[in-house]
């Protein structure tokens, strides 16, 4: 006597116990996530505020929370990292450093914990430069200023994280400071196709266009910077004296006229009004020209090139005794600068 057997009981039966086996497992993990959650709910109060904080720029509370996550876990990377990047933003550079190599000796392998180094590194030491610089009154060269160490964390961050696009704009303005022009513009660029509207970068591919004597190209980049963020003072500024130097004095006058001398720095006042004066003058607007380059004078009394602009413009409108004048203090203006960047490593040398 043959057995009677339902074709699907045993596929039905196996999915039972499968089901039945997946459902067992699904609580398990369901349970463990639970766990985890509620554990870091509870441990990284602190860390969390302080992620938090940071995100909204208030670093000092930021501080006072993160430093109370590495009191509770001091062995978290990711406490580390923050207590870390949240002293950077307050310049207190040798407890950052401190808690930043702990987080990259503990994950290597993170390319946020890299670029943060990196940063700490290359911030550092050009600080400490402007510092020298203005004590002493000597510019040093930019390549001086860019930490191998910190160079090298950058080149790391990037390598581990194409697309973080922080850690590209810091690698390429280092590189460009190490006139590595070529190595900063493939920085750039690659922001740029990856995100057009990344702030600065056109600006700062306009930067090096400029050093490469390509003008026309160094225009196109900033006007893109200004279709995507035309309240971008120094981008507007940068433009105008590209246009002047593009021989465009119409177009350079109309951006430059944009800008109000209460947008840009003060050193950038005395930019606005020099290039104005010479965008006049080439219009052949000269009385303009004389007051923008008055103006400029005014707010920098030591500019050489403002004294010898106007010079020139006194010359050209007849004003032979102002000229003159004006020449001699451009001499004299010119003559104190030297001795000023001079007078320290003559000094030096003794």
């Amino acid at each position: 006597m043959s057995e009677y057997r339902n074709p699907g009981g045993n596929a039905i039966a196996n999915r039972r116990r499968v089901n039945s086996r997946w459902s067992g497992a699904f609580a398990w993990v369901l349970a463990g996530l639970l766990g985890l959650v509620q554990a870091g709910w509870t441990q990284s109060a602190h860390y969390r505020e302080a992620r938090e904080r940071y995100d909204k720029g208030e670093f000092l509370l930021a501080m006072l929370a993160a430093q109370k996550a590495v009191e509770e876990d001091g062995d978290k990377a990711e406490h580390l990292h923050l207590y870390g990047a949240v002293l950077l933003e307050l310049k207190q550079y040798s407890e950052a450093e401190e808690h930043l190599r702990k987080a990259v000796a503990s994950e290597p392998d993170r390319a946020e914990f890299q670029f943060s180094l990196g940063e700490l590194l290359l911030a550092r030491t050009m600080e400490a430069a402007i510092l020298k610089e203005t004590r002493s009154g000597v510019g040093q060269p930019r390549m001086r200023n860019v930490d191998p160490e910190g160079l090298e964390a950058l080149e790391r961050a990037v390598e581990l994280a194409p697309d973080l696009l922080k850690a590209r704009l810091r690698l390429g303005r280092a590189y460009y400071d190490l006139n590595r022009h070529d190595l900063a513009l493939e920085q750039f660029e690659a922001i740029a196709r990856k995100n057009p509207r990344y702030p600065w970068i056109h600006s700062s591919r306009a930067v090096v266009y400029m050093n490469a004597g390509a003008v026309d190209s160094a225009v196109q980049a900033l006007q893109a910077e200004l279709r995507n963020y035309p309240d971008h003072h120094s981008a507007r500024l940068e433009l105008g004296e590209a246009l002047l130097k593009a021989g465009d004095s119409s177009q350079a006058v109309e951006n430059l006229l944009q800008l109000k001398e209460d947008d840009v720095s003060p050193a950038d006042r005395v930019s606005l009004n020099h290039s104005l004066a010479k965008a006049y003058r080439d219009l052949g607007q000269l009385e303009k020209a004389l007051a923008a380059s008055r103006r400029a004078l005014e707010l920098d009394p030591d500019f050489p090139d403002g004294h010898y602009l106007l010079a020139q413009l006194y010359e050209q409108t007849g004003q032979a005794e102002l000229a003159r004048r004006q020449m001699d203090t451009f001499r004299k203006v010119q003559r104190e600068e030297r001795q000023r960047t001079l007078g320290p490593l003559q000094r030096g040398r003794r």
